[in-house]
């Protein structure tokens, strides 16, 4: 941010979280819950009505969206490899070795799943902050 940029307001951020969240929500429908096995479809799904009932400012959300980026890093992880890689070429004495990252159909989309749920858990933390460091201004204040 420049100097002359002015930060985004608490209202700013909330709007932003809003607009994140019916992002994540079609993320969870497109990518998510049909992965998920029917008994871990609980909280995801509870996530999703209060995502859909724009109550993302509910604590609970934040506890259901833990839980989900945890479970989802679980099966991304799982469904990434490492694979050997070398190259070798022309005039090229002593082949270079490397390894590179893979992910399975499954992992990738839920990796993008994952970056909107991530996403939207900073923004809900920088409004408690925004507001935390707002409330503990005015109390400073009136303490003065």
């Amino acid at each position: 941010m420049s100097s002359t940029e002015t930060p985004p307001t608490v209202e700013d951020l909330a709007a932003e979280a809003l607009a994140i969240a019916r992002i994540a929500a079609t993320a969870i429908r497109a990518d998510v819950l049909h992965r998920l096995a029917p008994q871990e479809r609980t909280g995801p799904e509870r996530l999703l009505r209060m995502l859909d009932g724009r109550e993302i400012f509910d604590a609970a959300v934040r506890d259901h969206l833990a839980s989900l980026e945890r479970r989802l890093i679980e099966r991304i992880t799982e469904g990434t490899v490492m694979v050997d890689r070398a190259e070798a070429g022309e005039g090229n004495v002593s082949p270079v070795f490397w390894q590179e990252p893979r992910m399975t159909e499954e992992a990738d989309a839920l990796s993008s799943a994952l970056a909107v749920l991530l996403e939207l858990n900073f923004l809900l933390e920088a409004i408690q902050d925004r507001l935390a460091a707002e409330a503990a201004i005015e109390a400073l204040r009136q303490a003065l």
